[in-house]
């Protein structure tokens, strides 16, 4: 779906930097602790790439312990988590607006992409026959003629 969203980066604000080290402090923990090494890593950098938000957001995600453990307040806590799906939601409805708007304004269909089937390129904006009517006309009326001719042997 965000294809065009890989590789995007997003600059960590320097409250939550601030944040993740004050976590990280106040913890003192060791490399073996879930979160550490991920702390450490976007204090380090300052910024964050789409594929981390979107696994960070999948960790708090299925995160099942207490907001009190190690690795929940090593990740940022609540407002790591807040911050994560701000981004990524606001990255993908502009997008999806993006596309909505050249859709409304009379463009073709900015949801649907060319693709490939076979080696040949299918057009989604072509309409999708079924059956005889897919083919050459002068192809299909031969067809006709002869279903026909079979009918009245028959």
């Amino acid at each position: 779906m965000n294809k065009t969203l890989y590789d995007r980066k997003a600059k960590l604000p320097d409250s939550l930097i601030k944040h993740l080290e004050q976590s990280f402090n106040a913890l003192e923990s060791d490399s073996n602790v879930e979160g550490h090494n991920r702390n450490k890593e976007l204090r380090e950098k300052g910024f964050v790439t789409y594929q981390q938000l979107k696994r960070m957001k999948n960790w708090f995600d299925g995160f099942s312990g207490k907001k009190e453990d190690a690795p929940f307040i090593l990740n940022g806590g609540d407002r790591m988590n807040t911050w994560c799906n701000h981004v990524l939601d606001h990255w993908r409805n502009t997008l999806e607006n993006g596309k909505q708007v050249k859709h409304d304004t009379g463009m073709s269909n900015q949801f649907i992409k060319n693709h490939e089937k076979k080696n040949v390129l299918v057009n989604p904006h072509d309409r999708h026959e079924k059956g005889i009517n897919k083919f050459d006309s002068a192809v299909t009326e031969n067809i006709k003629k002869i279903n026909q001719l079979m009918q009245n042997i028959l």
